[in-house]
């Protein structure tokens, strides 16, 4: 709906404690919303869409603008889609340093299309040997620093498991898992000595969970879908600096392997602090920027291990929030200018078809459309001469035309800034 009950009682100077008409109302709000979203073609509330698109020329533009987020662009290869690197978290071009990481899947570790918290596939591991390996990288040192790690869990039992680990020895290491005792807890440990640790709370067997670890410049945090468990942990210590292969899914300690048994989604490690408070849970697949460091979707399919780091795969697309639109490449990403006479500009690598996972809509209804969609409800509800022929719930006596033409011209004026091409 483009407006409450309460703001039209309000607009209609009717008592906010009178509800006779509440129904009746109710029906007018619903046509009236229906009426403007066919007539702009478009729909209005924040919302999370996806949309597919015949061969990809330059730019696409999107059904329901403005864009708040793009969460996937993907061209379709013919037998599946793969998804592009993208932009920053608004749209813009992000400049990086260094590449992408080469993912080692070890054991029977590899994807599945039957679970999966985003996207085409999770990452599923058994517990017996399955876990992945990303060589070592100082991308991974975060010394004194800020940082982030965070993954979506799925374990299949509740017991002692490591999600995302480095481990030099037994006497050098650190590791975000999961505790039989104490939940999930990351610690750190370097020549021996504990220098860092902090815990969580209980995960859900067979439940996706995004779980985060946050260090800020003097605090540890752990938050399990938006709301932080446990307590804050003060601590100046570095992380110690390592040798060894980042894994996800295992730690290396002799005597003391723990394997991670279920499904993993969406890894992120940050050079930030993404999160310094409760947040609202997330509701779309993580996105990277010039703080990540490494990002795995598991979107590859089904029984695939050919896993891609994302952190770096960026520019292949950016986007234009207010128009909608979504650029294929601005000359700096990965994509093959054609030229032809007779067609026009494409890149050569899109040619196939494209798919666009966005988060569009406004969250909050402009306030000129706002006050439209009051006039049209006003319009109905007074039933004035030229809005006749349907019938509106609680509305025995008067008929309204489905059309725009019974309403003033001012209202289709204001409707027009946001009707899309048809």
């Amino acid at each position: 709906m483009l407006v409450t009950l309460l703001e039209i009682k309000e607009f209609l100077k009717i008592k906010l404690d009178n509800d006779s008409e509440d129904d009746r109302l109710n029906s007018i709000n619903g046509y009236v919303s229906s009426l403007v979203e066919s007539y702009c073609g478009r729909a209005f509330a924040s919302n999370t869409y996806t949309e597919y698109f015949d061969r990809g020329i330059t730019s696409v533009f999107i059904k329901n603008p403005p864009i708040i987020s793009v969460n996937e662009v993907s061209q379709f290869l013919g037998d599946k889609y793969d998804a592009l690197g993208g932009p920053g978290p608004i749209g813009q071009q992000v400049d990086v340093d260094g590449s992408s990481h080469i993912i080692s899947a070890q054991g029977d570790a590899k994807t599945t299309k039957r679970i999966k918290k985003y996207g085409t596939s999770s990452l599923a591991l058994d517990g017996t040997g399955d876990y992945l390996s990303v060589p070592s990288s100082d991308d991974f040192d975060f010394g004194s620093d800020p940082f982030t790690l965070e993954l979506y869990t799925r374990p299949k039992a509740l017991t002692d498991h490591s999600m995302i680990t480095r481990a030099d020895d037994d006497s050098n290491y650190w590791e975000l898992s999961y505790d039989v005792t104490n939940g999930v807890i990351f610690k750190s440990v370097e020549a021996g000595v504990e220098t860092n640790y902090v815990q969580g709370d209980v995960l859900t067997v067979n439940t996706f969970s995004h779980i985060a670890l946050v260090r800020d410049d003097s605090e540890f945090k752990i938050y399990k879908d938006g709301t932080q468990i446990g307590s804050s942990t003060a601590s100046s210590n570095t992380i110690p600096d390592l040798n060894s292969s980042l894994e996800i899914g295992r730690i290396n300690i002799s005597g003391s392997e723990k394997y991670y048994n279920g499904n993993i989604d969406e890894v992120r490690v940050s050079w930030i602090d993404r999160y310094s408070s409760n947040f609202t849970s997330l509701t779309s697949p993580l996105t990277s920027d010039e703080d990540t460091k490494l990002l795995l979707h598991f979107n590859e399919g089904q029984n695939k291990n050919n896993i891609t780091d994302f952190s770096r795969k960026v520019n292949e697309f950016v986007w234009y929030g207010d128009t909608g639109e979504i650029n294929f490449d601005s000359g700096r990403g990965g994509g093959t200018p054609r030229l032809g006479f007779f067609n026009p500009r494409q890149f050569a690598n899109y040619a196939n078809g494209v798919k666009v996972n966005y988060t569009g809509g406004f969250a909050n209804v402009p306030a000129d459309l706002k006050l439209a969609a009051l006039e049209m409800v006003k319009v109905l509800y007074k039933g004035r001469e030229g809005a006749k022929t349907v019938r509106l719930q609680g509305d025995d006596s008067t008929s309204h035309e489905l059309s725009m033409d019974g309403f003033p011209p001012q209202i289709r004026r204001v409707l027009n800034l946001y009707r899309l091409p048809m």
